[in-house]
């Protein structure tokens, strides 16, 4: 009886799991047992058109909570971007902990809206006219989610083929829209995988065309 106890609080009990770059933390359809929470780096939510279609439906950043509960399996794939810590919290004890009280409607748990919040962020990018406006917010979100490094530069959290897929166009349009926003002077980059915001005003300005 012991044993089993001490194997049934093993399994209930928070879990620290680090994952390397585009290591699968769970598949589509897989059963809904854990609530995932990033501690440190970059997660994407992939999803698969009837025509096999690879699409980034939601990034997830550090303080993020996702594979939540909704369903009885996961809704789409989560992979780590980058070298990744992962916290994986039992359903059960991840719903107990979040209980809203009915008498107070307001109280709802930040991180039960991380996941909805995430792919209503993305919609809301897409839905955007033009391919340099969508960059504009996406590099704008990069910003308020990332710490920078001691130079004020910031990684780009996904290679351009996936920032392709998360901005619904090609990734030569996405390396186009860099480029014209290094010559307009708005960010700089020392290297493909970052940037520094030159003029966040402008950049803002563009994001809300």
């Amino acid at each position: 009886m012991a044993e089993l106890a001490r194997l049934m609080c093993c399994r209930t009990r928070p879990i620290a799991m680090p994952a390397g770059p585009d290591e699968v933390l769970f598949l589509e359809g897989d059963p809904c047992e854990y609530v995932y929470e990033v501690r440190r780096g970059v997660v994407r939510a992939v999803k698969f058109s009837t025509e096999g279609q690879r699409q980034i439906a939601a990034i997830f950043f550090p303080g993020d909570h996702f594979g939540l509960p909704y369903t009885k399996d996961y809704r789409f794939t989560a992979e780590a971007v980058t070298d990744t810590l992962i916290i994986k919290h039992a359903r059960q004890n991840w719903l107990q902990s979040f209980i809203v009280n009915p008498a107070d409607p307001d109280n709802i748990p930040g991180p039960a809206a991380n996941e909805p919040d995430a792919i209503f962020l993305r919609g809301c990018i897409v839905g955007r006219h033009g391919v340099l406006v969508r960059l504009s917010s996406f590099l704008l979100v990069v910003e308020q989610r990332l710490e920078p490094d001691g130079d004020g530069g910031l990684l780009l959290p996904l290679p351009q083929t996936d920032i392709a897929d998360f901005l619904a166009t090609s990734p030569e349009s996405v390396c186009r829209a860099l480029r014209q926003l290094r010559e307009m002077r708005v960010i700089s980059m020392s290297r493909r995988d970052r940037f520094v915001i030159i003029d966040k005003p402008r950049l803002s300005a563009i994001a809300e065309c």
